[in-house]
């Protein structure tokens, strides 16, 4: 994205660039992750770079960064709002080597100080991903308890048509975006086969799933 916003003027002068307004659909490791390297990129190039152009408006529906990864609100132990309906059980430990998911400019071992289990716990993990990414205030400006209601294309105007509702107050508003960023994953509801909720219906016992 930082390379596009470089145009060459008719005489083909130095770069220049405009202002774009981006909207930011999430704040999991994804989102976390953008808003970590635009604040890197910003503070390398200075305020003549194209970084420092991209005006970021992130949505986050939940109330704290962290994606599935956040724990499970005491608010909400059952999970009946839709940001919590999926989130991982709270003593889940992960299934991959931690060396698979660690950031080369952040290691377990600057994070943890220690040794560290290959298998790392969710609340470890999460503690992690939020610690390198929230440096330098990358995480500061995002819009927690925000739904996106509808994200629609105008082909005239070239923009984005975002409705989003601030769950604290209940109002909607509307903006215009250049761009538009998904990064709220592919397991924001829970999935649900036809044929095994059939099979379910007239179960009594209690039904677990795991991640």
């Amino acid at each position: 994205m930082f390379s596009s916003l470089r145009k060459k003027d008719k005489g083909g002068g130095a770069a220049s660039t405009a202002p774009v307004d981006v909207a930011l659909i999430g704040c999991g490791p994804g989102g976390m992750a953008f808003l970590h390297a635009l604040t890197q990129r910003k503070k390398e190039e200075g305020t003549d770079g194209p970084a420092s152009k991209l005006n970021v408006t992130c949505f986050e529906r939940a109330a704290s960064a962290g994606g599935l990864w956040r724990d499970v609100p005491e608010d909400d132990p059952k999970r009946t709002k839709p940001e919590n309906a999926t989130l991982m059980y709270d003593d889940l430990c992960s299934n991959i080597p931690k060396e698979l998911m660690e950031y080369y400019d952040y290691t377990f071992q600057d994070h943890f100080k220690k040794a560290a289990p290959v298998f790392l716990p969710r609340k470890d993990l999460l503690d992690y991903v939020i610690a390198r990414n929230s440096v330098d205030g990358a995480l500061d400006g995002v819009k927690y308890n925000h739904t996106v209601l509808s994200v629609t294309y105008d082909e005239s105007s070239k923009k984005f048509n975002v409705e989003v509702r601030d769950d604290t107050t209940g109002k909607t508003s509307k903006a215009k975006y250049d761009k538009c960023i998904w990064a709220a994953g592919l397991h924001e509801s829970a999935e649900k086969p036809d044929d095994i909720m059939s099979v379910l219906e007239e179960y009594e016992g209690k039904v677990l799933h795991s991640v």
